[in-house]
């Protein structure tokens, strides 16, 4: 059921490669940063939503020119910075990296409960897990439909 829940939870989260970099109230709390497992549990939780994400077909094409070495290390530098560890994000505006992709509300929502169900997987607490939901659910707009 817990499960279930966080998957609900993906639903407002950024297609695939979005985290709230400009949110004040993750990038405050290095506590967050340290309860999720810092640089290990930020890589644990970005390698378990890529190999989600790639093994899935309804989604999975999205990524099939991506240089995926890259995407992870922008991804971790993106949890890292939003979630008050001492990263910078180093890539696109998400609006930018979206635009022309035309992202659809499914594709969003798959996307998104993969990146939830990674940090189930990797042991992010309830609490943290909503919280950084929450937080990234504001960047919807600059990835759907674009």
């Amino acid at each position: 059921m817990a499960r279930r829940r966080w998957m609900n939870y993906g639903m407002s989260f950024v297609a695939g490669v979005s985290l709230c970099i400009s949110c004040s109230v993750m990038a405050d709390d290095h506590q967050l940063y340290e309860r999720i497992g810092a640089q290990d549990g930020i890589a644990t939780v970005v390698d378990g939503f890529l190999g989600k994400v790639g093994a899935d077909n309804r989604v999975n094409g999205r990524f099939a020119d991506t240089d995926m070495p890259k995407l992870r290390a922008l991804l971790i530098e993106q949890v890292c910075e939003a979630t008050g560890g001492p990263c910078m994000y180093s890539g696109k505006s998400m609006l930018d990296a979206h635009k022309g992709m035309n992202i659809t509300e499914d594709e969003f929502g798959i996307i998104a409960a993969h990146f939830a169900a990674a940090m189930f997987d990797a042991g992010v607490s309830a609490d943290d897990n909503g919280i950084i939901m929450g937080v990234l659910a504001g960047m919807h707009d600059d990835i759907v439909g674009q």
